[in-house]
């Protein structure tokens, strides 16, 4: 017998409730659902898009929710005031609602659109997971009702403080990619693609809902704060060593983005006015901060410390200044096709070669971008990864520095290291078996779609390691007894697996699944 049956599982203690009394309780989960159901019916009535019944619209209200809810939950975490604790639960769920009937409304648009053809599965063939905006929505309820489900007591309600951001970086980026409605392949239309499909996001959603209870976990058994800044430090050197083509920032001291003619992108990256160098100082500061809290583990000096925590905070305003100056020089730069560096135009003389049939000299493509200038343009869906990874290194590096700063404060509102491993045990037990289903049913659809049940594609190891990962986490607590921070690394690398295996495939490993991000 193992070490964890001998010992048992942590157990919260509970309220004995009867079953109305516990309904009663789940009010923030059953009310989101009422409303959905409540605009859907009114936009069937419709029969149109009325006031704010459409899907872009409901996003957008989700994720300004959702923006209240982490500014009030993280908020209370050093004020402590019982309305803020109110109102972080009703703004969670208001997002909930707004995000779950978005989801759903745009189900009735996708069928509006095509007319409501018959398909292989009737209306489930305009089932809202037709690329990876939908599944970003649907992903993004998933972690707000399991969020909810778990502060809707209040002694765990500060708990929605370390998922609350995460979720808003999640459908900040899905926002980027685009809302567009993609009619699938013939091949993918089956009645396994909303089975799989719905049990990917809504497992995902609760694998992010694992990452933050594991956060909380480490910052309440005193993980160390600059060993959090190294972290997100080196996470900062990832996001400025892979955005702008790969090597602008590090190499050039410019940032460019992808242009557009029309609605189609041009393989041709243009550079954003003084963005550049706002970055490479915002990236010194990361790289001084990193240093100094290296050298501040070795040897523990205080002076070193408090530098290093300038440089950190100090790269937190400057990087808030990045997504200002980026957000707004997408929408009012001049003449976009003017700023593409030189080395730009060999590649796009190429393409343009190929598209001819004939060979079109870099000076050439230059004078067809002049002359074009005015169908040149930027898209805020040009590069959603690098946008969203901008946005998750600032929420990153402003939660840090709050939380290093009323560290004391943090950590004596969250729950007791037992109950923290306990929830977080309980969640990673929801999330294995939802991930086992989705490579079940995966297999299950791949092998009606194409002829085979496993091919190794991309996504579908992406999968498989996700769930080895938590299956690690289960194994290892089960008979070995690990518990406690073992266990959350855990945690966290499964939820970092996750995030690779969501946008991985559709925008660095081309394969099957690459449909999903188009």
């Amino acid at each position: 017998m193992s070490r964890a049956i001998k010992r048992g599982e942590a157990v919260m203690p509970e309220l004995e409730l009867s079953l109305p009394g516990k309904l009663v309780g789940l009010w923030p989960v059953f009310a989101p659902i009422a409303m959905t159901i409540v605009f859907i019916m009114a936009r069937i009535y419709a029969g149109r898009p009325v006031g704010f019944l459409y899907c872009d619209a409901l996003v957008m209200l989700a994720l300004i929710s959702y923006i209240s809810a982490a500014v009030l939950l993280v908020t209370n975490l050093f004020v402590k005031e019982a309305i803020l604790d109110r109102l972080g639960l009703i703004t969670t769920a208001m997002g909930f609602g707004f995000n779950l009937s978005g989801w759903m409304i745009r189900w009735i648009e996708a069928g509006d659109k095509e007319g409501w053809k018959e398909g292989i599965n009737g209306m489930w063939r305009y089932y809202p997971l037709d690329n990876l905006y939908a599944l970003t929505l649907g992903f993004c309820a998933g972690a707000a009702i399991t969020t909810l489900v778990v502060i809707r007591k209040p002694k765990y309600r500060v708990l929605g403080a370390l998922s609350m951001p995460i979720l808003v970086v999640v459908l900040s980026l899905g926002m980027l990619l685009g809302s567009g409605i993609n009619t699938l392949p013939p091949i993918l239309d089956s009645y396994w693609r909303p089975i799989h499909v719905t049990i990917a996001t809504v497992g995902y959603g609760v694998c992010l809902v694992s990452f933050g209870l594991a956060f909380a976990y480490l910052l309440k058994d005193g993980i160390r704060s600059e060993a959090v800044a190294i972290a997100v430090a080196l996470f900062g050197l990832l996001v400025f060593g892979t955005i702008g083509g790969g090597s602008s920032v590090l190499f050039h001291g410019e940032y460019t983005v992808s242009l557009y003619m029309g609605k189609s992108p041009l393989p041709v990256r243009t550079e954003l006015p003084f963005l550049g160098p706002l970055m490479v100082v915002t990236l010194l500061a990361v790289l001084a901060s990193l240093a100094l809290f290296v050298r501040d583990h070795l040897t523990r000096n205080e002076n070193i410390r408090r530098w290093g925590w300038r440089f950190f905070r100090g790269a937190a305003v400057l990087q808030a200044l990045v997504l200002v100056l980026l957000f707004f020089q997408l929408k009012n730069v001049d003449n976009p096709g003017g700023h593409i560096p030189e080395r730009g135009y060999p590649v796009l003389s190429q393409w343009m070669s190929e598209q001819a049939g004939r060979a079109i000299t870099p000076q050439e493509a230059q004078r067809w971008v002049q002359n074009n200038s005015k169908e040149v343009n930027l898209s805020l869906n040009s590069n959603p990864v690098e946008f969203g990874g901008l946005i998750g290194l600032f929420v990153a590096l402003l939660l840090v520095s709050l939380f290093a700063w009323k560290r004391e404060e943090v950590t004596s509102a969250l729950p007791e290291l037992k109950t923290l491993d306990g929830i977080l045990y309980r969640t990673v037990g929801v999330a294995f078996p939802l991930l086992s289903l989705l490579l079940i049913t995966g297999a299950v659809w791949a092998n009606e779609s194409w002829g085979r049940y496993w091919g190794w594609d991309s996504k579908e190891v992406g999968a498989l390691v996700a769930w080895m990962a938590y299956a690690g986490f289960l194994h290892t607590r089960i008979a070995h007894g690990w518990r406690g921070r073992r266990s959350a690394y855990f945690a966290l690398l499964g939820f970092a697996l996750v995030i690779f295996t969501w946008l991985g495939v559709s925008f660095i490993i081309p394969g099957l699944h690459s449909y999903a991000g188009v």
